[in-house]
């Protein structure tokens, strides 16, 4: 079963990497741009393209889309040479010199009012009816819900909550909390998510990593780029952070990251595949002091 779920998602994630039809839309917004590739269509140009594909490791909007720049410090003179027929994103500061190249429209999944997995189907078929691809949008849907229900059964049943957290720096870690776009993938897992504090519009707190063991349930580190290229080995010495996990008993889970934590439905499935791959893994106890001499 496992196999085969594994062997499913990888076909229905290398099509949405490669396939679609080129249309002349630019985005400014990620979870738009990978939104568009599961609708197959091939965005023409997206923002900051280079650094989704290190979070992402280009599996999920088509590899032949052209940098576009910062959102809000766009290449205005690349965006022009390429003429787009739509420009697509919540990117209000240089609408106004958009607007001048083409029609532009501010769509955007977040911030999530009520619950996270209707809005990323209602995101998800707005942004259909707009590019014209409902059908898609509706079987795409369907499929996802039938991955997601294949992982769910996979759990066991009775997984305690989880503190799902993505360092911002040595000492400072961001929470996923109820409105985010990992909220909506524990929901549909039947997960529960163990912060329930006020979060900024993208669904995220941001706390000390020394308010950590006040909060019960298991870690799950996010592996983002920047954790993985320099925090991660300062954390391996940091005295703090070690006596955290052997106060936990070692009992944390870190998810490798091929996905955007703030994306659309693409982003939630990988998220989820990546989730439940970790809770199925044997729990390596954190080694004590005493057991290192």
């Amino acid at each position: 079963m496992r196999f085969f779920t594994t062997v499913l998602a990888f076909l229905t994630f290398f099509s949405i990497a490669y396939a679609g039809e080129r249309q002349p839309i630019a985005t400014f917004d990620w979870a738009v741009a990978e939104t568009l590739s599961i609708l197959d269509i091939a965005p023409l140009g997206v923002m900051q393209l280079n650094t989704y594909n290190e979070w992402t490791d280009k599996k999920i909007i088509s590899c032949d889309a052209i940098e576009l720049g910062l959102g809000s410090m766009p290449n205005l003179e690349l965006v022009s040479h390429l003429n787009p027929s739509l420009i697509l994103g919540d990117n209000t500061s240089p609408n106004g010199k958009l607007t001048n190249i083409a029609p532009t429209e501010n769509i955007s999944l977040f911030p999530i009012t009520g619950d996270p997995w209707q809005a990323m189907q209602d995101f998800t078929l707005a942004l259909a009816e707009r590019v014209g691809r409902n059908e898609e949008a509706k079987r795409f849907i369907h499929e996802y819900e039938q991955q997601f229900s294949k992982l769910r059964y996979r759990l066991s049943g009775d997984e305690e909550p989880l503190i799902i957290i993505q360092f911002r720096d040595d000492r400072h870690v961001w929470i996923y909390g109820e409105n985010s776009l990992l909220q909506g993938a524990l929901d549909q897992l039947g997960l529960t998510n163990a912060w329930n504090k006020p979060t900024n519009y993208v669904g995220v707190s941001t706390v000390s990593i020394d308010e950590l063991p006040a909060i019960e349930g298991r870690l799950v580190v996010l592996k983002s780029p920047h954790y993985t290229s320099s925090i991660g080995d300062r954390l391996d010495r940091d005295g703090l952070w070690q006596a955290l996990l052997r106060l936990r008993n070692g009992n944390a889970v870190y998810l490798p990251v091929e996905y955007w934590p703030v994306g659309g439905l693409p982003s939630a499935l990988r998220f989820a595949d990546a989730l439940v791959e970790a809770l199925e893994a044997p729990t390596e106890p954190q080694p004590t002091a005493s057991s290192q001499h």
